[in-house]
């Protein structure tokens, strides 16, 4: 008699870089995307989350007949006041999301076609998007400290930069490590 086996679990598609490309090959796509993901039953009113709206002279821009502001798909994201075409952040945020060691912002810049400091501004809003925004619950509940001292032997130091206090501490920089246990 065998034993049951488990079924597999289906593992998560990954984007390829070519997927990217055929995906969102211009801003028009990609804002298609984003209203899909965004507004899946219609547009809504960042500022009062209301359902009626105008659509401007330009096609991009809606106007909320409640409020009587004006918005658009980048309004209350973190695209919002950004020039950069929306395919461009969304293959920015692919390139943070799949680096394995990060990415700089003069690589990022390299690889969307932009200048150093848009592609800067881009990877701050990205990291806060996907950063934790408690700031206080990072090191929460069990806590794991340890610390060292990092520094040469003394017997190793010249004359006059000896330091003449016997073993231990003295003369080295003392290193903190603090982190949240997982719980088994």
């Amino acid at each position: 008699m065998q034993p049951a086996q488990k079924p597999k679990a289906k593992a998560a598609k990954v984007l390829s870089f070519l997927d990217m490309v055929d995906r969102f090959p211009d801003e028009e796509a990609a804002m298609t995307y984003l209203k899909d993901v965004l507004w899946s039953e219609g547009p809504v009113c960042p500022f009062c989350g209301s359902k009626h709206h105008n659509v401007r002279a330009n096609p991009m821009y809606l106007y909320c007949a409640d409020c009587r502001k004006s918005y658009t798909i980048r309004t209350g994201t973190i695209f919002q006041r950004s020039h950069v075409p929306l395919h461009k952040w969304l293959y920015a945020i692919y390139l943070v999301v799949t680096a394995r060691k990060g990415v700089s912002s003069l690589q990022l810049s390299k690889e969307l076609g932009i200048t150093q400091k848009s592609a800067w501004f881009m990877l701050q809003r990205i990291r806060s998007a996907c950063g934790n925004d408690g700031g206080c619950d990072l090191l929460s509940g069990i806590v794991e400290v340890d610390e060292t001292y990092i520094g040469g032997k003394e017997v190793n130091r010249h004359e006059s930069k000896k330091k003449r206090a016997g073993r231990g501490p003295v003369g080295k920089m003392g290193v903190i490590g603090m982190t949240a246990a997982e719980m088994t």
